[in-house]
């Protein structure tokens, strides 16, 4: 499902990624694990398409170019959670999950905003502004909004 060759990266002139190389198959997890500073985030940025690398990048059959193939950054079928959560803070927890569902259908919109609510717990904060949330109850609302639209890979930043 998801294959990386060669892939390499430096932001200066100290690589920070060398050769990485793996296969994710279809329902596989993987956890990168190592010390602050050793690429981490780099990988993910990279596979999801922030970021270039000269290797390669499939999924599937299909290569993933990166920006400099890609007006828009990223593929719609990947979701990254980031570190930092980029939730909308005046917003309130709904409307944060929400984000990214279609308003041409208003009910659908609703329903699933309400069962990814029930999945991280958190329907009784569905009002609740975001900016008045815990570090980790961000944490879950950032989590719930990656996976509204249903992504084929999930790429989590500090997940925990």
């Amino acid at each position: 499902m998801l294959k990386l060759k060669n892939v390499s990266f430096a932001y200066a002139e100290e690589p920070v990624l060398k050769n990485i190389g793996f296969t994710l198959e279809k329902g596989e997890n993987l956890s990168v694990i190592g010390e602050s500073g050793c690429g981490k985030s780099t990988l993910l940025k990279i596979i999801y398409g922030l970021l270039h690398t000269d290797g390669k990048i499939f999924w599937g059959e299909k290569e993933l170019l990166g920006p400099n193939f890609n007006l828009v950054p990223g593929e719609p079928f990947i979701k990254y959670l980031a570190q930092d959560f980029d939730l909308m803070l005046p917003l309130s927890v709904a409307d944060n999950i929400g984000k990214y569902l279609s308003n041409q259908y208003p009910q659908k919109k609703k329903k699933r905003i309400k069962e990814l609510l029930e999945v991280v717990e958190m329907t009784e904060l569905a009002d609740k502004k975001a900016k008045l949330l815990s570090g980790g109850q961000q944490q879950r609302v950032a989590l719930a909004r990656a996976l509204a639209n249903e992504p084929e890979l999930l790429l989590l930043d500090e997940p925990f």
